[in-house]
């Protein structure tokens, strides 16, 4: 019991200080804008909207227990990044007593299976899929993929009849759990089989002939999470899949760029984790636009060494998984696992430390039985004890940048700067930095980040925006509009621009252009709430307050939380003469002030303007 009571309590402060962190980035649509999550009973319609229902069932539990409140979804992230690696040690221990290898690791099996365990736990590369709530479909999915394993593995090496079926039931139904948290789960029933074939069984038939009922529950499961995917790789809302050709990312510019990223960031990162970065913006190896006569300079000098070190250790995994050797079950494992989301599917990003998150162990394994091997060559006697201390020093040091990487997800403004830190030239990075500094009032900040996007990126239309909304808010309408204008035209689609244009020429005296570019946003985006409150402003100011109302209704109706519509609209209802609907209007706001997050100050506006309007109604004459 001291080991797993260890590798709890490591995990606990290495992951203690992520509890005061806050949503960032992701976090925001999946918990704070997803209405699914507000209800435990909401499993039917996560089923029919998401293809990670288990995932978001979990949310709803955290939503159930603390509404809100990131530090109880920060606790779960944890135990179930701790569980997973006391799963961890179970099946490197596991393993370790089994015929082929017990002679070897009777003594050591233990403590090799709880360095495996403690490191891994402990290696800053998890951060992201611990530390970043959304991640914990990652993570998630790696605990039920590592139960799949250990559950097979215990049915498969002996123990009862009993026990047998109880671990293969776990196995398979574990399998089909993570099918729900990420579809990463897909590769477990080929891992499972290669484990199979490689540590216990003593022919190559011989799992199909005597195990055939497990792995018949493990592949069943790729018919219902292919349909559950299908929709997720094609159209306008895909961001992995063969969609993606027609918006970004060919099938062969993404494969051509992962060998780039295997050894750059995954394998590198993995012996030197630092810097780490939520967004590392990684350009493709070979653009599409890329003239044919370049491609072959550009392989040649960007893919090459990546891609002949990968291809030789694929082939070597491939040869050791015909010799059926433990070398050959890991090198296979890794290019599984990894086949998903680093193989010839485009996916939006084409590098994230998320995706490393059960690859890693392999390359922990690696390690840690490679340095014992070679203690035992160089200093026999003392083989054990210059572990521990090795071991021991690697886990502080791994836990130690693990806090302090952490940190770095205390805020959005905090993580974005450890992003643009780490990758200078990366545009999003520079935007999102840029945005989180305007949530938090800092315009000046603000302005320079997303200068500094321009100079990356200079056609980059949200950065114009965001210019835009700075210099609006500090009353250079001038500046704000020609920056609104670039943004129109480089990204004609997008509503935000077209509104906040139409804002600005209405700020500006230009009405027939401010109505002009309102209602091509409404017109791009029925249920942005902005355009519709913005052309309510405009009526307002043409004297029109019949029309006004029925722009802030429309707003409101887009958009139930938009306060300043409530705020214009009972102003516009009061001043028409619709005293008593004005009071009705601030008398609903107030019923709803927790729904809508009013502060104190806030709150108490509504109420004096709710009794001003009621004391008109009441000093109204009667009717005759």
């Amino acid at each position: 019991m001291l080991i797993p009571l260890g590798l709890i309590l490591a995990g606990v402060l290495a992951y203690i200080n992520t509890l005061p962190n806050a949503f960032i980035f992701d976090d925001v649509p999946w918990i704070l804008g997803n209405t699914r999550i507000t209800s435990l009973a909401n499993l039917g319609d996560m089923l029919a909207a998401t293809n990670r229902p288990v995932l978001e069932w979990t949310l709803a539990l955290n939503y159930a227990i603390g509404g809100e409140d990131p530090a109880g979804y920060h606790l779960v992230n944890m135990a179930i990044h701790i569980l997973a690696a006391l799963v961890l040690y179970g099946v490197v221990r596991r393993t370790l007593l089994l015929p082929k290898l017990v002679n070897r690791f009777r003594d050591a099996g233990p403590w090799l299976a709880c360095a495996v365990a403690a490191l891994w736990l402990l290696h800053p590369l998890n951060t992201q899929s611990v530390t970043y709530v959304i991640q914990r479909g990652e993570s998630l999915m790696g605990l039920c993929y590592l139960l799949t394993l250990y559950g097979c593995m215990r049915s498969a090496s002996g123990e009862t009849s009993g026990g047998r079926v109880r671990w293969a039931l776990l196995g398979v139904l574990a399998c089909w759990v993570g099918m729900g948290s990420k579809e990463v789960i897909a590769t477990a029933p080929l891992v499972v089989l290669l484990y199979d074939l490689t540590f216990i069984a003593k022919s190559w038939r011989e799992p199909f002939a005597r195990r055939w009922g497990i792995y018949l529950g493990l592949f069943a499961m790729w018919i219902p999470l292919g349909m559950m995917v299908s929709w997720g790789l094609t159209g306008d809302h895909a961001s992995a899949g063969f969609a993606l050709e027609e918006k970004m990312l060919s099938r062969w510019t993404y494969l051509l760029t992962q060998p780039q990223v295997i050894v750059e960031v995954y394998l590198s990162k993995a012996f030197w984790p630092n810097p780490l970065a939520l967004d590392y913006g990684w350009t493709p190896a070979i653009p599409q636009d890329t003239p044919p006569g370049e491609v072959t300079q550009l392989f040649m000098a960007n893919v090459l060494w990546q891609g002949t070190l990968l291809v030789g250790l694929f082939a070597a995994s491939i040869a050791g998984v015909v010799r059926r050797t433990w070398w050959g079950f890991l090198g296979a494992s890794f290019f599984l696992i990894l086949a998903p989301t680093s193989s010839f599917v485009p996916i939006a990003d084409l590098a994230v430390e998320h995706r490393m998150y059960l690859p890693l162990i392999l390359v922990v394994v690696c390690v840690v039985f490679a340095g014992y091997a070679l203690l035992r060559q160089v200093i026999p006697r003392k083989a054990g004890a210059c572990a521990v201390v090795l071991v021991s020093f690697i886990a502080l040091t791994l836990g130690l940048t693990t806090v302090i990487r952490n940190m770095a997800y205390h805020s959005k403004v905090t993580v974005w700067d450890s992003v643009v830190i780490a990758r200078p030239y990366n545009a999003r990075g520079w935007y999102n930095l840029g945005t989180a500094l305007v949530d938090e009032g800092r315009h000046e900040e603000a302005l320079q980040c997303y200068q500094s996007v321009l100079q990356i990126m200079p056609n980059h239309a949200p950065a114009h925006y965001g210019l835009g909304t700075i210099w609006l808010d500090w009353g250079d309408v001038s500046k704000a509009i020609g920056y609104f204008q670039s943004a129109v035209r480089l990204d004609p689609e997008d509503a935000a621009s077209h509104a906040h244009l139409g804002k600005a020429l209405l700020y500006a005296g230009q009405y027939a252009a401010a109505e002009q570019s309102l209602r091509e946003a409404i017109r791009l985006d029925r249920d942005y709430a902005r355009a519709y409150e913005y052309l309510g402003l405009l009526h307002v100011v043409r004297k029109e307050l019949d029309q006004a109302a029925a722009s802030f209704r429309d707003a409101v109706q887009a958009d139930p939380r938009l306060v300043s519509a409530y705020q214009n609209l009972g102003a516009v209802l009061f001043d028409s003469g619709h005293a008593g609907e004005a009071a009705d209007v601030a008398e609903d706001v107030i019923y709803r002030a927790d729904e809508l997050r009013l502060s104190p100050e806030v709150l108490r506006g509504f109420m004096d303007r709710r009794d001003r309007y009621r004391a008109q109604v009441d000093q109204a004459p009667a009717s005759p």
